[in-house]
């Protein structure tokens, strides 16, 4: 869960690594997060040269069902692991192995 400084929370629904766009070497990291049930935001930036992009973007169905699931674990008591923004959730989740 991202809860950034303007209180709206948001949810981790895919990441993925991928080449970038924009330059020949780096790899870009691409992440949806979901703050409702059909709409998200799509975070994307290279580490090699510094291109980063922020789109609001309607969830397809599987985004949308990933984020009833979430919402739902968060319903029966799971409390997910919450940070101030995007960057440093995913690189923490990278150092766990879990990207």
């Amino acid at each position: 869960m991202l809860r950034p400084a303007t209180g709206r929370q948001l949810y981790l629904i895919e990441a993925r690594r991928e080449p970038c766009i924009h330059c020949s070497t780096g790899t870009r990291t691409v992440s949806v997060w979901a703050f409702s049930a059909a709409r998200g935001e799509e975070v994307a930036w290279c580490r090699h040269c510094f291109n980063a992009e922020c789109d609001p973007l309607p969830l397809t169905e599987g985004q949308r069902s990933r984020y009833a699931q979430i919402r739902a674990a968060i319903t029966q008591g799971r409390s997910p692991s919450t940070w101030d923004a995007v960057r440093p959730a995913l690189e923490d989740l990278e150092r766990r192995g879990l990207l």
